[in-house]
Protein backbone atom coordinates (compact mmCIF):
# COMPACT_ATOMS: atom_id res chain seq x y z
CA UNK A 1 0.00 0.00 0.00
CA UNK A 2 0.99 3.53 -0.63
CA UNK A 3 1.14 6.08 1.57
CA UNK A 4 -0.84 9.59 0.45
CA UNK A 5 -0.62 11.68 3.34
CA UNK A 6 0.23 12.04 7.00
CA UNK A 7 -1.08 14.43 9.65
CA UNK A 8 0.04 15.17 12.80
CA UNK A 9 -2.77 14.19 14.99
CA UNK A 10 -5.08 16.80 16.77
CA UNK A 11 -5.51 14.65 19.79
CA UNK A 12 -2.31 15.60 21.09
CA UNK A 13 -0.93 13.37 23.91
CA UNK A 14 2.35 15.48 24.83
CA UNK A 15 1.58 15.89 28.44
CA UNK A 16 2.28 12.37 28.77
CA UNK A 17 5.28 12.59 26.63
CA UNK A 18 3.41 11.37 22.62
CA UNK A 19 2.41 12.63 19.77
CA UNK A 20 0.09 11.43 17.36
CA UNK A 21 0.11 11.30 13.75
CA UNK A 22 -2.55 10.10 11.13
CA UNK A 23 -1.30 7.86 8.55
CA UNK A 24 -3.32 7.77 4.78
CA UNK A 25 -3.35 4.98 2.89
CA UNK A 26 -4.27 4.72 -0.94
CA UNK A 27 -6.11 1.49 -0.54
CA UNK A 28 -8.19 0.02 2.96
CA UNK A 29 -6.62 -2.17 5.58
CA UNK A 30 -6.91 -5.69 5.08
CA UNK A 31 -5.48 -8.50 6.99
CA UNK A 32 -2.65 -8.94 5.28
CA UNK A 33 -1.08 -5.87 5.68
CA UNK A 34 -1.99 -6.26 9.74
CA UNK A 35 -0.47 -9.31 9.89
CA UNK A 36 2.78 -7.89 8.47
CA UNK A 37 3.05 -5.27 10.63
CA UNK A 38 4.54 -8.27 13.48
CA UNK A 39 8.06 -7.65 12.58
CA UNK A 40 7.33 -4.18 14.08
CA UNK A 41 6.90 -5.24 17.43
CA UNK A 42 4.03 -6.94 19.65
CA UNK A 43 1.00 -7.43 17.39
CA UNK A 44 -2.83 -7.50 18.93
CA UNK A 45 -4.86 -8.34 16.18
CA UNK A 46 -9.07 -8.38 17.49
CA UNK A 47 -9.85 -10.30 14.25
CA UNK A 48 -13.03 -11.21 16.01
CA UNK A 49 -14.46 -8.18 16.66
CA UNK A 50 -17.17 -6.25 14.03
CA UNK A 51 -14.62 -3.69 13.76
CA UNK A 52 -11.96 -5.59 13.64
CA UNK A 53 -8.69 -3.81 15.65
CA UNK A 54 -5.04 -4.27 15.58
CA UNK A 55 -2.42 -2.47 17.48
CA UNK A 56 1.72 -3.00 16.96
CA UNK A 57 3.83 -1.53 20.10
CA UNK A 58 7.49 -0.84 19.71
CA UNK A 59 10.44 0.75 21.14
CA UNK A 60 9.17 4.33 21.07
CA UNK A 61 6.21 3.89 19.16
CA UNK A 62 2.61 2.54 19.07
CA UNK A 63 0.67 2.24 15.61
CA UNK A 64 -3.52 1.41 15.84
CA UNK A 65 -6.11 1.12 13.73
CA UNK A 66 -9.07 -0.98 12.29
CA UNK A 67 -9.36 -3.67 9.01
CA UNK A 68 -10.78 -1.95 6.31
CA UNK A 69 -10.33 1.85 7.19
CA UNK A 70 -7.98 3.74 4.89
CA UNK A 71 -5.85 5.55 7.75
CA UNK A 72 -3.73 4.18 11.25
CA UNK A 73 -2.47 6.19 13.83
CA UNK A 74 1.07 6.25 14.93
CA UNK A 75 1.98 7.48 18.39
CA UNK A 76 5.46 8.57 19.01
CA UNK A 77 7.07 8.85 22.46
CA UNK A 78 8.88 12.40 22.89
CA UNK A 79 7.88 13.55 19.24
CA UNK A 80 10.88 11.15 17.78
CA UNK A 81 11.29 12.04 14.54
CA UNK A 82 13.57 9.96 13.59
CA UNK A 83 11.45 7.09 14.99
CA UNK A 84 8.57 8.13 13.04
CA UNK A 85 10.18 8.29 10.12
CA UNK A 86 11.33 4.66 10.47
CA UNK A 87 8.33 3.17 10.96
CA UNK A 88 6.79 5.08 8.11
CA UNK A 89 9.39 3.51 5.72
CA UNK A 90 8.60 0.32 6.83
CA UNK A 91 4.77 0.65 6.29
CA UNK A 92 5.39 1.52 2.59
Amino acid sequence: MKIMNVEKSFELCAEAGWYGYNVFFDNQIGEEFIRALAPLGELLYMDQLKAPFFRVQGPGFLIKGVKGNNHLRIGVENNDTQILQEVLKKLS
